[in-house]
C-alpha cells in the first residue's frame, strides 16, 4: 500500500509539474502577445501623432503668414495715413504752449 500511495503522490507531483509548465508557457505566450500588441499600438499612435503634428505645423505656418500679411498691410496703411495727414506746425506749437505753459 505504501508503494501505491507513493505512486499516487508521484503521479500528482508530475501532474503539478506539467500544469506549472503549461502555466509558464501560457504566461510567456501572453507576455509575447501583449508586447506585440503594445508595439503595434505604439506604432499606430506615433503614425497618427506625426500626421496630426505635421498638419498643425502646416496650419501654424499658414496662419502665421496670413497674420504677418495683415500686420504688414495695416502698418503700411497706417504709415500712409500718417504721411497724408496735414501737418500744421503753428497749431501744434500753440497746443504745446497751452499744455506745457498753462498757468
Amino acid at each position: 500500500m505504501a508503494q501505491t500511495e507513493a505512486d499516487i503522490i508521484n503521479h500528482l507531483l508530475n501532474i503539478e509539474r506539467a500544469a506549472s509548465e503549461v502555466l509558464s508557457q501560457a504566461q510567456t505566450e501572453a507576455e509575447k502577445r501583449i508586447s506585440s500588441a503594445k508595439a503595434t499600438a505604439d506604432k499606430e499612435f506615433k503614425t497618427q501623432y506625426d500626421a496630426i503634428v505635421a498638419s498643425e505645423e502646416a496650419r501654424l505656418v499658414s496662419e502665421t503668414d496670413a497674420v504677418m500679411q495683415k500686420y504688414n498691410a495695416d502698418v503700411a496703411a497706417y504709415k500712409e495715413k500718417l504721411a497724408a495727414a496735414a501737418k500744421s506746425v503753428p497749431s501744434f506749437n500753440t497746443f504745446l504752449d497751452t499744455v506745457l505753459f498753462a498757468s
